[in-house]
């Protein structure tokens, strides 16, 4: 097992070793290089000019300084350009393969510091794409010419090198295949650390990392909150639909106005599901509708009493307690967040505790909204059915979602079980100021 495990891991080096020569990484990179080298040829070209312009006697030197100025402008200006480092981005994703999770899509303008990190990028692959250049145009010519002279054409080149370097023939040929080789290899290194220079000089800087951080925390969160939506609102409404259809099976024969009227509620809870579907449907648009679609408004504890009238027509008996106009006083988020929280708790009533008599009381003072929601418990001795028990604390998600909420908006919420009795307890902040203001 040692013996095999042993040549095994030899093979693989030798592939590692011999993967520049083999590889299309190698020749993407090469690709990337050679473009480097030319535009560096370009800048080199450009200033060989300047510098032969100013050393000629005959040439006025502040016009020339002048030019140089503004084309050491010009030539200069591309690499801190947004523009020219979204290509940059693309290149180095298709010619050096780096994934687009460590090298994204530039976002906003780029800082002063982004832009600096973008040139001294433009200037690492011109430096590094003209060695590769110059090594390409040097290899490529001196191998052709060893080999073609070990094989006896054209020894003269040999001959200007030294006497014992003509002697060699088999130096020349393994001399010529060392330059071609060398060059996959030369490429590869450079490759390697373009590749490691990428993410430092081309990705995101802080400020965007941590931009992007919380536009993802956004989403989540809005995701969230739109998943909670939908739990709270269809929940309820299945709720009541399965008991409603349930009463109604049973009292079709021997009550059928009382059957009515579970159908009526069936019908009622599929309209409010609707409506509150339709938005739901609406944020998901982007926070409008589409055209010539109305969005339906968001709950809030002005609707406390229809929903209480739901729960009524499913055969639960719940005792409402809500000063008028309490509603109206509080911030619309506050509102619609209390408003969830109590139809959430109203339906693990309905659904756990079924016949069993709810009490729902809100009450507000100048820094605090109170929602309770209280039912006994299907096993308390006050009545002699049995049901299955509510879900404790992060049993489902139900309660899950209710904490959601009241935490959003730095509230408090308190559920279990007390004495025979499961309570259900929000507390809200209000500010004064904001509910005198609407």
């Amino acid at each position: 097992m040692t013996a095999r495990t042993t040549a095994g891991s030899g093979r693989s080096t030798l592939r590692w070793a011999l993967s520049p020569l083999t590889s299309a990484s190698t020749v993407r990179a090469g690709v990337y290089l050679v473009i480097g080298g030319v535009l560096a040829g370009a800048y080199f070209a450009l200033a060989a000019g300047f510098v032969q312009m100013f050393a000629d006697p005959a040439t006025p030197r502040v016009a020339v300084g002048v030019l140089a100025l503004l084309t050491a402008v010009i030539v200069g200006a591309p690499p801190f350009l947004a523009p020219v480092r979204a290509l940059e981005v693309a290149a180095v994703r298709t010619f050096l393969d780096v994934d687009a999770r460590t090298l994204p899509d530039p976002v906003g303008a780029p800082t002063v510091a982004t832009r600096w990190r973008g040139a001294a990028w433009f200037a690492l692959h011109l430096v590094l794409g003209a060695l590769v250049t110059v090594g390409l145009l040097v290899a490529v010519p001196l191998a052709t010419q060893l080999v073609l002279s070990a094989f006896g054409v054209d020894r003269a080149f040999l001959v200007q090198m030294g006497p014992t370097f003509a002697a060699n023939p088999a130096g020349w040929l393994a001399l010529g295949v060392l330059a071609l080789v060398a060059l996959p290899y030369g490429t590869a290194l450079a490759r390697r650390l373009l590749r490691q220079s990428a993410e430092p000089l081309l990705g995101p800087d802080q400020t965007a990392r941590i931009a992007e951080l919380e536009a993802r925390a956004d989403r989540l969160a809005e995701r969230g909150r739109l998943a909670r939506e939908l739990h709270d609102s269809v929940g309820h409404a299945l709720t009541v639909t399965t008991l409603q259809a349930a009463a109604a099976a049973r009292q079709v024969e021997t009550d059928p106005d009382a059957a009515r009227r579970s159908l009526a509620a069936i019908e009622e809870a599929g309209r409010s599901a609707m409506a509150d579907l339709d938005h739901v449907l609406g944020l998901l648009r982007g926070g409008e509708a589409a055209a010539g679609t109305r969005r339906a408004p968001a709950r809030s504890l002005d609707d406390l009493p229809v929903l209480v009238a739901d729960a009524r027509h499913a055969g639960t008996d719940v005792r409402l307690d809500l000063d008028a106009g309490t509603a109206g006083s509080l911030p619309r988020a506050t509102s619609h967040e209390a408003y969830r929280v109590v139809q959430e708790a109203l339906t693990n009533a309905v659904r756990h505790a079924p016949g069993r008599p709810v009490t729902v009381r809100v009450s507000v003072d100048d820094r605090t909204l109170d929602v309770a929601v209280a039912n006994p418990l299907p096993d308390a001795p006050s009545r002699g059915t049995t049901s299955p028990a509510p879900p404790s604390p992060g049993g489902g998600r139900g309660l899950h979602g209710m904490a959601e909420r009241v935490r959003l908006l730095r509230g408090e919420l308190e559920a279990g079980p007390r004495d025979d009795t499961w309570v259900v307890r929000a507390r809200f902040p209000v500010d004064r100021e904001r509910r005198a203001s609407g």
